[in-house]
């Protein structure tokens, strides 16, 4: 007698965007569904945490970057945003568009508008597709740049005494607003945002942990 064991654990399929401009590139962000822990003073190690959590999570790109920034890195170089600068293959300059994980919740339509004060959704979905809503560690201010230390304001991600921060419920204030009182940094979760990435329209990802197992025994 054969039995037929099927398991599905958390399994999510789910388009990536058909629109996704002119080109057909786009990119994705998140929201950690973990909390920093601890602060550091290397943008490299706040990549590697967020590429970390994007490769457990099964979500495409080989190269996740923390929107936030350090006294020596802004979160729109970090992140190869930058509309100030020329065109490159990074994806610098013009840009592209920015969706949620879901891949049909737009966050930005390019560059210039992921930085030009708001944006056009909250960034409240973290690598598994799940809500969230929280305050995220940034450092950065508005524009993209870090956010220097004036009054009660942090001086990126790497400051010890003050802390620069978002309101994840807001378009305005997501990567930065007014703080009165310095958050401990562990219980902080990061933006994250992946490289630009190829021709969505015919593909769909098999991902955020979905997995299926056959299994015959006799």
């Amino acid at each position: 007698m054969k039995k037929l064991l099927f398991l599905v654990l958390a399994a999510a399929v789910f388009a990536v965007p058909a629109l996704a401009g002119p080109t057909g590139q786009y990119r994705l962000a998140f929201i950690t569904s973990t909390n920093l822990g601890c602060p550091w003073t290397d943008i490299a190690d706040y990549n590697a945490h967020v590429q970390g959590l994007a490769t457990a999570a099964g979500l495409p790109g080989t190269d996740w970057k923390v929107i936030g920034s350090t006294s020596l890195v802004d979160a729109r170089d970090n992140t190869n945003t930058n509309p100030t600068i020329p065109d490159d293959a990074l994806g610098n300059g013009t840009g592209v568009p920015i969706y949620l994980v879901d891949g049909t919740t737009k966050v930005a339509d390019d560059n210039a508008d992921l930085w030009d004060g708001s944006v056009d959704h909250i960034i409240n979905m973290d690598e598994f597709g799940n809500a969230k809503t929280h305050w995220p560690h940034t450092g950065t201010w508005t524009d993209g740049t870090v956010a220097e230390k004036i009054n009660n304001n942090g001086q990126g991600l790497d400051d010890r005494n003050q802390i620069a921060q978002g309101n994840g419920g807001s378009t305005t204030d997501w990567i930065w607003r007014t703080w009165t009182q310095r958050p401990p940094s562990e219980q902080l979760p990061l933006y994250a945002m992946s490289e630009v990435l190829p021709e969505p329209a015919t593909m769909a990802l098999l991902g955020l942990g979905g997995l299926a197992v056959f299994r015959r025994r006799r």
